[in-house]
């Protein structure tokens, strides 16, 4: 199992599109900023067969600390956003 990080995608991105790296790496750029920037926005970004990008809110809630404190008290973590991903069907089947 291989590891695609940002710069392979860059290049089949280029590929897919007969440009530069350059090229292709400003289009991703832009892609990404673009979901960002709706999701810093609150809005929920669907692309339709890969999946959805929300921002989801999570509860406070109580739990032992991974390290440190060796009492086995529980500690709070407090309520926070975080970004949910929710594949889409198309991509569903690529995991079958």
């Amino acid at each position: 199992m291989a590891v695609l990080r940002k710069g392979d995608i860059t290049g089949r991105v280029a590929a897919e599109l007969g440009t530069s790296r350059v090229q292709g790496e400003n289009a991703l750029n832009a892609v990404l900023k673009v979901i960002q920037d709706a999701l810093g926005a609150g809005d929920r970004v669907v692309l339709t067969g890969f999946g959805s990008f929300s921002v989801r809110s999570v509860k406070s809630r109580k739990v032992k600390p991974i390290r440190g404190d060796k009492s086995g008290s529980l500690i709070t973590v407090p309520a926070h956003k975080r970004i949910g991903f929710t594949a889409g069907a198309d991509l569903n089947k690529v995991a079958k």
